[in-house]
């Protein structure tokens, strides 16, 4: 009985997630979640440091705000960006984003 109720809740929240997530726009400066907006690479410049943390473990995220945000998926693009201002377009669940698109912002 308990294994039927825990598939039926499984199989409700996998229908549901895509409600609750919901497509947002953000502008802000895509930093690392080791740095976030003080980078310690001396020498480096903010991009430099930013990839290099990432290489290294950190997660990319936008800092918008002064809220920080994760960033998930589209890595390459990311670390391209890495150290700017940029609009990151994606799917918002509470505090991360997996990113649909991504551009510079002015």
């Amino acid at each position: 009985m308990k294994t039927k109720l825990f598939t039926v809740l499984a199989l409700a929240l996998t229908i549901a997630m895509p409600v609750l997530a919901s497509q947002t726009s953000l502008t802000g400066v895509l930093t690392d979640d080791m740095c976030t907006k003080k980078h310690m690479s001396p020498g480096k410049s903010n991009a430099d440091c930013v990839r290099e943390c990432a290489k290294h473990g950190a997660k990319y995220v936008v800092v918008t705000g002064g809220k920080v945000v994760e960033l998930h998926g589209k890595q390459e693009q990311l670390s391209e960006f890495a150290g700017q201002k940029v609009k990151i377009t994606g799917n918002l669940i509470g505090k991360s984003l997996t990113v649909s698109s991504i551009e510079a912002a002015q």
